[in-house]
């Protein structure tokens, strides 16, 4: 039965190949998808991880000197003789941002070439900020590299999918990461949205990446990291002499691609992916992997489900 309330969108602008028609297609069908996942959730509300003196039951704690004894869970502490306090999701609703990681590591060689990382990532991004919208949340876009410094606002209306379809299309890729700047400018937001979601494969972050998400957890933001990799990321070059380039930093170093150092190679990668996953959990930061072979939609509903913006 068609939902009366769902407004299609029109397909009628001309989009880049990375927006093309059918992507716009699958926007609404993703949005369809998370609207019966939500289960009809109010307007612009949403579950957050914090706990506080809302209405929906999260956990207990011990009772301590000075607690609200409103919060006492009498009915435990008459079968258990122990005094515990009542803990309760709050909810909130101010907005979703999302930053999104524009450095040379998204697109080695440049934008447009064979790896399709940044494209991946800009499609996440949409359909995120496109899903976000349709539950009626304000959502910003901050996209962070050594060369751009980008943000865009949208409001509470997917029509305005479009801003963000040009917006993305737009998006120069390059130099180094400058996550660290990036934290800061959003913090420095007045009315900056208690639901931040980070998009970058994480690569050279490591020293800045705890520091990064625990500023944000401070700042008063439920964090979740999309972390994106590309096949080649995961399994490394082809066998044979080779000239590696860093993407970011262009320095180039030869080597001779042995199918023991590839194997070594993706060990430190596998490595790497759990420490970037512990990383964020020490931060108190909600953690999501994926390669970029993967179909975006079903990861995009995962990210929403677990940033709290679809409830249920």
């Amino acid at each position: 039965m068609k939902d009366p309330q769902t407004k299609r969108i029109d397909i009628s602008g001309g989009w880049r190949e990375i927006f093309d028609r059918e992507f716009v297609v699958r926007l609404d069908r993703l949005h369809i998808a998370a609207k019966r996942l939500g289960g009809g959730a109010s307007a612009g509300a949403r579950r957050s991880r914090r706990v506080g003196d809302g209405l929906e039951f999260a956990d207990h704690r011990a009772y301590t000197s000075g607690d609200d004894v409103r919060f006492i869970d009498w009915p435990y502490y008459a079968r258990m003789e122990r005094l515990m306090v009542r803990l309760f999701h709050t909810h909130s609703e101010s907005g979703v941002g999302i930053l999104l990681d524009a450095s040379g590591s998204m697109s080695p060689g440049g934008e447009g070439k064979k790896d399709k990382k940044f494209d991946y990532a800009r499609r996440v991004t949409a359909a995120l900020a496109y899903v976000a919208m349709g539950s009626l949340d304000c959502v910003s876009i901050r996209a962070f590299s050594g060369v751009t410094d980008e943000l865009l606002r949208v409001g509470r209306n997917r029509v305005q999918i479009f801003e963000v379809l040009e917006f993305l299309s737009a998006l120069p890729v390059g130099g180094e990461t400058a996550l660290p700047e990036a934290v800061d400018k959003f913090i420095a937001l007045a009315d900056r949205p208690a639901t931040v979601i980070v998009i970058s494969d994480l690569l050279d972050c490591d020293e800045v990446l705890a520091d990064s998400l625990g500023r944000l957890r401070l700042a008063g933001s439920d964090v979740t990291v999309i972390h994106l990799w590309s096949p080649a990321d995961a399994n490394g070059p082809a066998d044979g002499t080779l000239l590696l380039r860093q993407a970011e930093s262009s320095e180039e170093m030869p080597i001779t691609a042995t199918e023991g150092l590839l194997s070594e190679y993706r060990k430190c990668w596998r490595g790497f992916v759990e420490d970037c996953r512990r990383t964020c959990l020490r931060a108190e930061a909600a953690y999501v992997g994926v390669c970029t072979d993967s179909p975006f939609e079903p990861m995009v509903l995962q990210t929403l489900r677990t940033a709290g913006v679809l409830a249920g």
